[in-house]
């Protein structure tokens, strides 16, 4: 990899209003431009909406070829900039919950969760692979919200030799009181961040990798009635040797745009873990582990 600026963005997100959706992208590209960002990383379903609701999979489209992912793309081209953002993927019928990339102007595919929770199995289907995104600069996986919490697939984007895993989110955190106390909020986005400390700075440190996180922000169902949907927001990133580097600056239920620039040195640590792996003996451990099931 070499050194490289990449814009987190953490925003509201609704189901009832995609385009509105897609308008606070087109902000959050003009900022990722401004700070010479090569990418913009985005949250989960963040055109579309995520809310256990089957808004969601109305507004799912095909991509590339749908407005919303159309639109990505030639946003990507008029910034010079990678973009990564979430989007219902419609595909042979199925809806997959799913992160497209464009990189100035070109689709370079997508990743789509693979691990359903709650109410999700709902209304996506399940992805199947861990895809691979290089643009060059970096080389970069991507793990959707509830597939996080499975190590193996941290595992996976390591012996696919990325340098970054982003990690996109629509962490849900239940009902909100009707007033939103200064005290309420920052206990939420605290709450948000200790979980995602617990759990990615192992990752990082064990796979030699950077780890960025953001999550959508505010409640996603405004205007629909039956379903309640509240996102703390948040931005987190972490250094291959386990070390936070970013954590959010906000501590109410607002958007945060943050740039921040990754290490070619920090990622060139080749500490313990990483070196002389038995990678040969690894694949058949696992083999045997689970044809013994």
């Amino acid at each position: 990899m070499n050194n490289i600026k990449v814009t987190v963005a953490s925003l509201r997100s609704i189901l009832i209003e995609p385009r509105k959706n897609l308008d606070l992208v087109k902000e959050a590209c003009s900022r990722a431009e401004k700070d010479n960002a090569r990418i913009l990383f985005l949250s989960e379903l963040m055109l579309t909406g995520h809310g256990g609701h089957t808004k969601m999979t109305e507004n799912a489209e095909r991509v590339p070829d749908g407005p919303l992912s159309t639109a990505v793309l030639e946003l990507s081209k008029e910034h010079s900039i990678c973009i990564c953002v979430g989007i219902a993927e419609l595909r042979n019928n199925i809806v997959y919950n799913s992160q497209i990339v464009a990189d100035k102007g070109n689709y370079l595919g997508l990743q789509r969760k693979i691990n359903l929770s709650g109410d999700e199995y709902c209304h996506f289907g399940a992805g199947n692979s861990v895809e691979v995104f290089d643009i060059g600069d970096i080389r970069f996986g991507i793990t959707i919200c509830y597939d996080n919490h499975f190590p193996e697939l941290a595992l996976v984007h390591n012996l696919n030799n990325v340098d970054l895993i982003l990690s996109p989110h629509a962490a849900r955190t239940g009902e909100w009181p009707k007033e939103l106390t200064p005290e309420f909020c920052s206990q939420q986005i605290t709450i948000q961040q200790d979980s995602w400390e617990k759990v990615h700075r192992a990752r990082a440190f064990d796979h030699n990798v950077y780890v960025l996180l953001c999550n959508a922000v505010g409640p996603s169902t405004e205007g629909l009635e039956g379903v309640v949907a509240n996102h703390a927001g948040s931005v987190m990133g972490i250094a291959p040797d386990g070390e936070v580097f970013l954590r959010t600056s906000k501590s109410d239920f607002t958007d945060e745009i943050v740039t921040v620039e990754l290490s070619k040195d920090q990622r060139m640590l080749n500490h313990g873990p990483s070196r002389n792996r038995r990678l040969d003996i690894v694949i058949k451990l696992l083999q045997k582990t689970v044809n013994d099931r």
